[in-house]
């Protein structure tokens, strides 16, 4: 996204600390197992400016990284908190957190759920995008993410089955695919495919298969 260095380190440092709010919130709000009160929610929602306060104190951190905490979760549309704030009054920091902490928040194993796949995860990015967050950003996102994770077992449109084997760099929702099974039958020579080069393929299904050792 050609963001130079100076502000990659803040943009690093605003990664670190994003959530260093939740300190201030009680314990048993942050590790409830089921739905939340509308008190509880308000009291997790006020995490994001206890940390920008938290930061802004700290007067050898750039004002920014405080902002970093304090817009994660602002919205395009203007349907996030804590300030309801809308397209262009959320610096553009806050929109790169704003996709990647929502991606991490999906991908990660939570008291009340299990973390989705990287690729469905990418799909509640595009059900938000233009509303909620920044086309370009999750564009950018998905071309630095590996979108289908090495070892993942999938089903591709041709019905052939597999794991992913290797990334090809910069294009992560096109991986190499070490083929297992055809026609329903595990096959005695896997080999592999590279979908960045057969554009036909797709990947269709996340599956529970296991390579043989």
């Amino acid at each position: 996204m050609n963001i130079n260095v100076k502000n990659l380190e803040i943009l690093g440092l605003g990664a670190i600390l994003h959530d260093v709010g939740k300190m201030l919130v009680p314990l048993e709000v942050l590790r409830k197992p089921g739905k939340l009160t509308e008190k509880e929610f308000e009291q997790i929602q006020k995490h994001a400016d206890y940390g920008f306060h938290l930061i802004k104190n700290v007067h050898t951190v750039s004002l920014l990284v405080a902002n970093c905490a304090y817009q994660h979760h602002e919205r395009l549309d203007g349907s996030g908190y804590p300030r309801g704030i809308k397209g262009y009054e959320i610096h553009y920091f806050g929109k790169i957190f704003a996709v990647a902490d929502v991606f991490d928040a999906v991908t990660s194993n939570r008291v009340y759920r299990k973390a989705m796949l990287p690729h469905q995860g990418l799909e509640v990015l595009y059900a938000g995008v233009g509303k909620k967050f920044d086309n370009a950003i999750i564009e950018a996102f998905r071309r630095a993410v590996a979108i289908y994770p090495n070892g993942l077992s999938v089903e591709l449109n041709d019905g052939r089955k597999g794991v992913v084997s290797s990334q090809n760099e910069g294009i992560g929702d096109r991986p190499m695919i070490r083929i297992l099974e055809e026609d329903g039958e595990r096959i005695k020579e896997p080999y592999e495919v590279d979908l960045n080069k057969n554009l036909h393929l797709l990947i269709m299904i996340c599956l529970d298969i296991q390579e043989p050792a």
